[in-house]
């Protein structure tokens, strides 16, 4: 019952892939929504707002953002220590890739071409105003890391597996993702590993999951 973390930048086909992978796993998918859902049980409205807004340096100064960063990354846990999930995360991220039984992934693209699936995708006729959403998403992913976890955004040490999808056809990259997967299960735990299956969770936390989770379906 392990865990896939992917994070990705827009344009780099992220969504499509995750839904194949889960799909062919027979995992659960979560998305902003779900977690904005379990989030919002515990009267965190805000979450929204922070999750795609840049973040300045006054947010680490107040108290409330700082709650809904803490309860993402209990989030984060709750959904690692539960297996069997696919988890499109933003800065959750550095929260798992500390775990053994988490895969992290990395979807990317070259800016041009994410620029043009952005425009093809949500019909913008005007390139400077699709580079303009697109380079607004990048920065919000970036400050998003940056101020909160401390982490640089293309650090490629926080991945296991990392795929340009302008080089790796999209169905190729579900099969890696997937081979990863079956290679991370088969691989013994070392005598110090830290496994998310282990983590003490709040129940409180894990009904919340499946209730956001079961609302989707």
């Amino acid at each position: 019952m392990n865990t896939i973390a992917i994070s990705r930048l827009v344009g780099s086909n992220a969504g499509a892939i995750a839904k194949k992978v889960a799909t062919a796993l027979g995992y659960d998918l979560v998305d902003k929504e779900i977690l904005q859902g379990t989030l919002h049980q515990y009267g965190l409205t805000r979450f929204g707002e922070l999750y795609t807004s840049p973040p300045n340096f006054l947010d680490l100064a107040n108290s409330k953002n700082l709650e809904i960063i803490s309860m993402l990354n209990d989030t984060m846990q709750a959904l690692a220590h539960r297996g069997r999930t696919l988890i499109l995360v933003r800065g959750g991220y550095v929260t798992l890739n500390q775990y053994d039984d988490v895969l992290n992934v990395r979807l990317n693209a070259p800016f041009h071409i994410r620029v043009d699936r952005v425009m093809a995708r949500e019909a913008i006729a005007d390139r400077a105003d699709a580079e303009v959403r697109v380079a607004a998403d990048d920065e919000v992913r970036t400050k998003f890391v940056k101020r909160f976890y401390g982490r640089k955004w293309h650090d490629s040490s926080d991945f296991d597996l990392m795929i340009n999808t302008d080089v790796i056809p999209q169905a190729t990259a579900e099969t890696w993702i997937v081979e990863a997967l079956r290679l991370l299960e088969k691989r013994a735990p070392r005598a110090d590993a830290r496994l998310a299956r282990n983590l003490t969770i709040d129940p409180l936390l894990l009904s919340s999951i499946e209730e956001a989770l079961a609302q989707r379906a």
